[in-house]
């Protein structure tokens, strides 16, 4: 058997193989391309077992390498990995064999990899996300242009057609501009939605999400492409790890200290979760979820949101498990 292991770059790859005695077969720098890594693959044994590391390039590679060469590929967790593997002499071909011996040695810890449909639908909320971010960029820089004018524009809401009318008015270019790309961005964000919408009708998991007070079209789509396979988390702790909404916890001499939420894991499933739960408790006044907010609330609104939002994680698991629609007293 040999075992490969690749790092992944931009413009290239570096590429380890050894065999079942730690014995180093190659390790060179090739260019990231899909003839490059064919070339390759041809070149080493057809049970060659290769492991990815994680990075922003991954993806392509992999389906490539999976779907195209029929090849044995995983994705190491780069989290772990680093932990596993750390080295104070850390180099492309370093990295490369240190992933090649630890394949050998089943020392990877696997990424889960969603299939093409999940992961279309986290690249699209993904990049709605982005278009909000941009669009509230745009909107603060206005606030500040404002601020620096020492200009008032009333009591009106901000971004309502009487406030715009208002600022309109004062024939700052710079405002002008950043309303033209705000324009912008409106269109689209409402086709992200309009794509979002879809995508998630055709989706049950983020339908069922979506009985749950609170949970719009995006919302169910973000949490439940973000989980995909529900089968993989043993328990709605190992869902909660999962999201970074579990809290930290220290343990010496018998004695275990909890202290904040890990925030590993996605952070947009995290803000989306908190969102969900202001406005659960806004429209499900009697709900399970919001008695427990209101219960919590004493210690802090902060502590508060995350407490309700790791609940409300809980009861999503527990609807997905047993394929069921949100019950309000239910947990």
């Amino acid at each position: 058997m040999v075992y490969v292991g690749i790092g992944l770059h931009k413009k290239n790859a570096q590429i380890a193989a050894a065999d079942e005695r730690e014995k180093i077969l190659m390790n060179r720098k090739i260019p990231h391309t899909r003839e490059a890594i064919r070339y390759e693959a041809l070149h080493l044994p057809k049970h060659a077992r290769y492991v990815i590391e994680s990075s922003s390039v991954w993806e392509d590679t992999y389906r490539y390498m999976t779907e195209e060469l029929g090849l044995d590929v995983i994705v190491s967790n780069p989290y772990m990995t680093l932990l596993i593997a750390k080295s104070k002499k850390k180099t492309d071909k370093v990295d490369a064999a240190v992933l090649a011996d630890m394949l050998r040695g089943d020392f990877i810890s696997q990424c889960y990899v969603p299939d093409r449909k999940t992961s279309d639908e986290r690249k699209a909320v993904r990049h709605r996300h982005k278009l909000v971010g941009k669009r509230t960029d745009h909107k603060n820089a206005i606030h500040g242009i404002l601020l620096q004018m020492s200009f008032k524009p009333g009591a009106a809401v901000p971004f309502t057609p009487v406030w715009l009318a208002r600022v309109r008015r004062v024939g700052d270019y710079r405002i002008d501009d950043h309303l033209m790309q705000i324009r912008s961005l409106n269109e689209s964000i409402i086709k992200s939605d309009v794509r979002i919408a879809g995508m998630a009708k055709d989706n049950p998991d983020a339908m069922l999400l979506k009985t749950m007070p609170g949970v719009g079209y995006f919302s169910a789509l973000v949490i439940s492409s973000m989980i995909g396979d529900i089968g993989r988390f043993n328990s709605p702790d190992d869902l909660c790890s999962y999201a970074g909404l579990a809290p930290s916890v220290r343990s010496s001499a018998g004695t275990a200290h909890h202290g904040r939420i890990t925030h590993r894991g996605d952070a947009l499933m995290r803000r989306v979760l908190t969102e969900c739960v202001l406005s659960h408790i806004r429209y499900a006044k009697n709900s399970h979820i919001t008695e427990f907010y209101t219960r919590i609330k004493k210690r802090g609104s902060g502590k508060a949101i995350v407490a309700a939002a790791s609940k409300m994680l809980r009861i999503m698991y527990g609807m997905l498990k047993e394929r069921r629609e949100y019950a309000p007293y239910r947990s």
